[in-house]
Order: C-alpha cells, then sequence, then structure tokens
C-alpha cells in the first residue's frame, strides 16, 4: 500500500500576531509617504467610546466624515478606505488618525462637526420630500366632510341628514400656513424707514430739518446766551486808591480805641 500522504496542519495566527502585523503596515505606509519621519502612537486620547455613542454608532459616523468637505476629514477617510478589512479589525481609529496625520482629538472635533451638517442636510431632505404629502393630509382633514345619518322609522334605513365641517385645527394650520388668518391685535409690525443722505438738496414743504452735532451745539449757546441777565453797572476802581483809604480809615480806628482803652 502507498504510504498515506501527510495532511497539512494550517497554523492559525492568534490576534496580537494580526495586530502587530497590521500595525508593521501602517507604520510602514506612514513612513513611505513622509520620509524621515517616525509614527508615534502613543500618548493618544482614546476617542473611539465617544464616537459610538453616536446615533448609529461608528458606520453612521464614517458617512458623515465621507460626505463632509474638511481636509482633515477627507484625510482620515482616505487613509482608512485605504486598509484592509483584517487591518481595520486589528487597528484603532486613534492609530488610523495618527496616521492620518490629524490626531484622535481633532478625529472627534471633525467627526462632531460632519455629523452635525450631515444631520442638518437629512433633516432638510427629509422636510422638502414630506413637504408636498404632509399639506394633501393637512388640506385632506380641512376639507373633509363625514356624513350624519339618522335612522328613519318609515323607510327602516338610515338616512344622510348631513355632513360635519372639517378638522378646526388642520383649517387653522392650514391658514397660517398660507397667510389667510390674519393678524392678531397688538402684533408689532417693523417698518424700516430709508432717509436720504443727501442734506445738500433742499428741504420739502413739512420735511424735518436735520443738523449735524455742531449746528445743534450752535443752537444751544445762542438760547442760553438770550436768557442771561445783564450784570448791574459798577464804578470802575482806580488801582490804589480804596486801599490807601481802607488803611486810613483802619488807622483812625485803632487810635479812637486805643483812645478809649
Amino acid at each position: 500500500m502507498p504510504p498515506k500522504k501527510a495532511i497539512p496542519i494550517k497554523k492559525t495566527r492568534n490576534k496580537v500576531d494580526l495586530r502587530m502585523e497590521a500595525l508593521n503596515r501602517l507604520k510602514q505606509g506612514y513612513e513611505s509617504a513622509h520620509e524621515g519621519e517616525v509614527l508615534n502612537l502613543e500618548g493618544q486620547p482614546i476617542v473611539t467610546p465617544i464616537l459610538k455613542s453616536a446615533e448609529g454608532g461608528l458606520p453612521r459616523i464614517l458617512e458623515a466624515l465621507r460626505a463632509h468637505d474638511d481636509p482633515d476629514a477627507k484625510s482620515f477617510i482616505l487613509l482608512y478606505d485605504s486598509l484592509t478589512g483584517n487591518d481595520r479589525n486589528h487597528l484603532t481609529l486613534e492609530e488610523i488618525a495618527v496616521a492620518a496625520g490629524i490626531g484622535s482629538l481633532r478625529l472627534a472635533e471633525v467627526a462632531t462637526s460632519a455629523m452635525i451638517l450631515y444631520g442638518q442636510m437629512e433633516a432638510k431632505l427629509l422636510i422638502a420630500s414630506t413637504m408636498g404629502k404632509v399639506t394633501k393630509s393637512i388640506v385632506k382633514a380641512a376639507v373633509d366632510e363625514v356624513p350624519i345619518t339618522a335612522y328613519n322609522m318609515q323607510t327602516g334605513n338610515n338616512e344622510v341628514v348631513g355632513r360635519t365641517n372639517g378638522d378646526v385645527k388642520a383649517m387653522e394650520l392650514f391658514g397660517k400656513m398660507s397667510g389667510l388668518v390674519p393678524i392678531p391685535k397688538g402684533a408689532t409690525i417693523a417698518i424700516q424707514t430709508n432717509l436720504s443722505s443727501d442734506r445738500s438738496l433742499p428741504p420739502q414743504e413739512n420735511e424735518p430739518i436735520y443738523l449735524d452735532p455742531g449746528q445743534r451745539l450752535r443752537m444751544i449757546h445762542e438760547a442760553v446766551g438770550q436768557r442771561r441777565l445783564p450784570a448791574p453797572p459798577s464804578e470802575s476802581i482806580a488801582v490804589g486808591g480804596r486801599l490807601e483809604r481802607l488803611q486810613h480809615e483802619t488807622a483812625v480806628i485803632l487810635d479812637e480805641v486805643s483812645d478809649v482803652i
């Protein structure tokens, strides 16, 4: 009998080996693109749990990043899509972000802004795509009438005796949407008045005259000057005359006082 062929035993690699191989390929790709630089993956903040907490998880984050026009988002997605599925499973988002040249914190920032813009655009598209259907439903609820029936004892049948009105709330909503509902009393209406800046033209009849600050100040001074009372007339004083007489009178008074004492 011919000898039995040996069955080759497949060597199974553990996750540690697969991760080390993925890291080596990531470092080689980075160092080949950046000559003279060594990829340092240490000291990066962990942001993966934060990104996973978003509605839809990481797939939703990646969709938003692909739709974002930020250069950092494009750099991350370009490197992420170039990796194989096995490398993605054995590499963290922080490591991919560092290899993309943006870092983990910048990845969290750009992912947040991408999700905001993505959600706003998605909401606008949803509103625009359903606006016609919602309007039709509102109109139908406002004009739809339900027949009112009553039992006729003579014929033994239910007969239509009237119809109900449409939904009042739907009517009010339709009136607000179409502008048919009048403005409530007390509502303020802003009216913008534009004044011409050309003051060289003569003012029209009944048109107020606008003065510059200098003209207003001059008018104030003129109004105040007219209300001042004139100063009382006074005799001119010769220099030295009254002082000498005052000194003489003082000396006379002192002499009289000394005689009395």
